[in-house]
């Protein structure tokens, strides 16, 4: 069953409700009411009826013209909805409220009651009334007319309300039914949609959430296309060396030597370097990058990643400096993923210092969390750079890092093993120059 279907049915069955409510508790309430009036005129005792009949009576001596103290407006005004009967001394039916026993003997009836008319000094007749009413009372009539105009407005107020709520159902379901259209154009591969505007409801939450969804999608996209435009850049060209350098062996141009196979060597190991930079970024991804968690010594960790790169940095006279303060708080980490955090960290600076430059690696405690700093000398991160350092392939500079045989996948690895530490890994400019890192780990 559809939206609409359903919340016109539901407003259906509230109108019904309602209204039929109402009826009901004003029929029965207009009929209490209008019954408690009354009852105030029928609850009069009878022989205050004859009292009035003896009066007439009195006045006038005869019977003539008495009809006119019964169906007169007045207390006894009531009394015209029961059949009277006024019977003279003689036995004489002088007055019939309907008209069949006038002037005929009267004879007791079952389910009737005399009242005595008396006059100063004689009985001179009898008041005969009965328990049911022979006709409707104004009282019937008046319900009949509420009830009937109860029913009317009953139909007018439905027809009105099912007007509204297929009115208020259309506006409600026309934006799902222009959403629901867009998600079956953007599943089929259309990205330039336009989405209806969105309101301050929970149909315009849901309208922000799909262009959220779809904008996050787009982004996705851009980045996989990217990506897989990089790794195909990537292997083709250590492939290119590899290919260009046999062929020349095959050839005959170079003669097969150690020198000659150097750069195909070289070229393969910059091959498995990437497919394994790949494989830990798929499964850091994933969340199935598994951690061999145990204490660190943070002063030895330091040290073994700066004797690492000892050489490197002797060669360009660059100095690595390394400073661990005291009392860190303890931390589990994988010492084996840390220090690749570290040296990715480290190779990353030692690109970007000059000759003559000074890398420098510091761990200290940052209230429940150790905090370790990379600085270098360099020129720093450029402010339109800042927010894309740990992008995958994203290089200051490519043509440089491609020539000492970067992946431009190191920072993108370092952040992804911070978080799965728990960690973060930020990026920042040094007020005296250069760039720092960041790396906070979680104490125990």
């Amino acid at each position: 069953m559809r939206l609409t279907t359903k919340l016109v049915l539901a407003f259906v069955l509230l109108l019904l409700t309602t209204l039929g409510g109402v009826v009901l508790f004003t029929n029965r309430t207009a009929g209490r009411e209008m019954g408690r009036a009354l009852s105030q005129y029928e609850m009069l005792p009878d022989h205050m009826l004859a009292r009035e009949l003896a009066a007439y009576y009195s006045a006038n001596q005869s019977w003539t013209g008495a009809e006119s103290v019964l169906f007169s407006p007045g207390p006894f005004q009531a009394s015209r909805n029961y059949r009277l009967l006024v019977v003279a001394s003689d036995g004489t039916v002088v007055i019939d409220t309907t008209g069949d026993l006038t002037g005929k003997p009267f004879t007791s009836l079952p389910g009737t009651a005399a009242f005595p008319i008396r006059t100063a000094d004689q009985i001179v007749g009898q008041l005969v009334t009965f328990n049911e009413p022979f006709r409707k009372g104004p009282e019937e009539t008046l319900l009949v007319a509420v009830n009937r105009a109860l029913i009317w407005t009953a139909i007018t107020a439905g027809m009105a309300g099912l007007l509204i709520a297929l009115f208020l159902s259309q506006s409600l379901t026309s934006p799902l039914r222009h959403l629901s259209t867009a998600m079956q154009r953007f599943a089929r591969g259309e990205r330039n949609l336009s989405l209806p505007r969105a309101s301050g409801d929970e149909v315009g939450d849901l309208t922000r959430s799909f262009q959220g969804m779809m904008t996050e999608i787009h982004q996705q996209e851009t980045l996989r296309k990217e990506m897989t435009a990089d790794i195909a850049h990537e292997l083709r060209t250590p492939l290119s060396v590899i290919r260009a350098n046999v062929d020349a062996l095959t050839d005959g141009v170079y003669p097969l030597t150690k020198k000659n196979l150097a750069p195909i060597r070289e070229s393969a190991e910059l091959l498995d370097r990437l497919i394994e930079d790949l494989r830990t970024l798929e499964l850091a991804d994933a969340g199935r990058l598994t951690l061999e968690k145990s204490e660190i010594d943070y002063a030895r960790l330091l040290q073994r990643v700066a004797a690492r790169f000892a050489p490197r940095a002797e060669g360009c006279a660059q100095k690595i400096e390394t400073a661990c303060g005291g009392n860190l708080p303890e931390a589990m980490a994988d010492p084996q993923r840390l220090e690749q955090i570290l040296s990715n960290l480290v190779d990353n600076a030692l690109r970007h210092t000059p000759d003559g430059g000074v890398v420098r690696l510091n761990a200290d405690s940052d209230g429940a969390a150790v905090r370790i700093t990379v600085d270098d000398s360099g020129p720093g991160i450029p402010a339109d750079s800042i927010d894309r350092i740990f992008e995958r392939f994203y290089r200051l500079d490519s043509g440089r890092a491609r020539a000492e045989g970067g992946s431009g996948l190191g920072l993108a690895i370092a952040r992804k093993l911070a978080e799965a530490h728990g960690g973060a890994l930020t990026a920042e400019n040094r007020p005296e120059g250069g760039a720092r890192f960041t790396l906070r780990l979680p104490g125990k």
